[in-house]
């Protein structure tokens, strides 16, 4: 017995298919959870006449190319947060790495799982 199937039979189950909804991509996760805690330091480290330390936080994307101005660390090295002196500041062991200055941001600290966020978009070579 052969089965027969009609063309309108196809059309029929093409009407048939839900539309696909459309839907805002999810934010990296960068956008969602790094970002968020490096705008806190815009506050002082912001495009201006004179941001603190001679350093602006508002691009992230070209951290990798400033250099500290407390040592010769770059701020950013991707793939290597040990080598990232943001990272020690963060982390509170710029002191050990060389720096100078207190802890950032000041009078906040980061949790532990941040420091870490921030530790592993370094390792991965600043993902967007």
């Amino acid at each position: 017995m052969k089965w027969v199937i009609s063309a309108p039979f196809w059309v029929l189950i093409a009407c048939e298919q839900p539309e696909e909804e459309i839907t805002e991509p999810l934010p990296t996760a960068f956008e969602r959870d790094l970002a968020p805690k490096l705008i806190e330091c815009t506050g002082c480290h912001h495009d201006g006449d004179e941001p603190s330390g001679a350093l602006n936080l508002n691009d992230f994307w070209v951290l990798d190319e400033v250099e500290s101005s407390q040592m010769k660390m770059p701020l950013i090295t991707p793939g290597n947060h040990l080598e990232s002196y943001l990272w020690h500041k963060v982390a509170g062991t710029h002191s050990i790495a060389g720096g100078l200055g207190q802890r950032m941001p000041l009078n906040v600290q980061w949790s532990q799982e941040d420091v870490d966020l921030l530790a592993q978009w370094i390792d991965l070579g600043l993902p967007e």
